[in-house]
């Protein structure tokens, strides 16, 4: 009752708006129930980046889209999209640098960019910016939603290489959804590009273990024992791909490859 209490008196406030003032009322999204339930919906890593923050810092609950004002260009323009305040949909958990504006360490940058997401929500176009409450259904947003999106089609993790671009990211097949979530939110900052080589190099090590024990399989397919190891092998690494594991997306690309390679099918 008290969300939609709070809702009521953000819709009041924005009706008789004067053009400028902010409404400050809004606390619902704080509620630790709203808090404990993200945290277990998304198993304690961002819904960004994938990177576990549960056990170096508390969760920042982000609205997907800024509840108070937008970013846009170097303007921040209200009144945001305030209806959606404590709209569960709308509320995501994310670590302190995809949701805050920090010195990042970007490729091909000279120096340091300020980046992380804040009030931004890019699209498409921004004649379908909505401002009213249901008309933000046109909107043509560019930001992946982990709710409403497939991340794998629209991003591409570099591995394989064995250069320091292992555990790059980059827009898939030229997607402009991807590219506005990397850039948005810092998706290649350097100490997320380390964490995510170092996730690969655990898990392809896995897969090669995984290579060897198929390999005597095929040489002595009567071996119970063998078989057992196959098996306990790929149980390890389906701890890689599973939902509430870091860089999941990232991994469950890799998997796709040596399964193909090992045992055929779709990749």
């Amino acid at each position: 009752m008290k969300t939609l209490d709070e809702r009521q008196a953000a819709l009041d406030f924005y009706a008789a708006w004067d053009g400028s003032a902010k409404y400050d009322g809004f606390k619902a999204y704080k509620n630790p129930d709203v808090r404990a339930a993200l945290e277990e919906a998304f198993g304690g890593k961002c819904a960004y980046c994938e990177t576990s923050y549960a056990a170096t810092q508390p969760v920042a609950i982000e609205h997907y889209r800024p509840k108070g004002e937008v970013k846009i260009g170097r303007k921040r323009v209200p009144p945001g999209y305030y209806w959606l305040a404590s709209e569960w949909t709308n509320l995501l958990p994310s670590c302190t640098d995809c949701n805050s504006p920090r010195g990042q360490d970007l490729p091909n940058q000279p120096k340091t960019v300020t980046a992380g997401k804040a009030n931004a929500f890019p699209l498409a176009s921004e004649s379908t910016r909505a401002t009213t409450p249901g008309s933000e259904r046109t909107e043509k947003r560019l930001l992946l939603h982990p709710y409403l999106d497939y991340p794998e089609k629209h991003l591409e993790f570099v591995w394989g290489t064995g250069t320091v671009d292992d555990g790059w990211v980059r827009p898939l097949r030229g997607s402009r959804k991807g590219a506005a979530t990397i850039e948005v939110c810092a998706l290649q900052r350097r100490g997320l590009r380390a964490a995510r080589r170092d996730r690969l190099l655990d898990l392809i090590a896995h897969l090669e273990s995984v290579a060897e024990a198929q390999s005597n399989v095929v040489r002595r397919p009567d071996d119970p024992e063998l078989l057992t190891q196959l098996e306990r092998r790929l149980a390890e690494v389906s701890r890689f791909v599973a939902d509430h594991a870091p860089y999941s997306a990232m991994c469950r690309q890799v998997v796709a490859a040596y399964r193909q390679k090992l045992f055929g099918g779709p990749s």
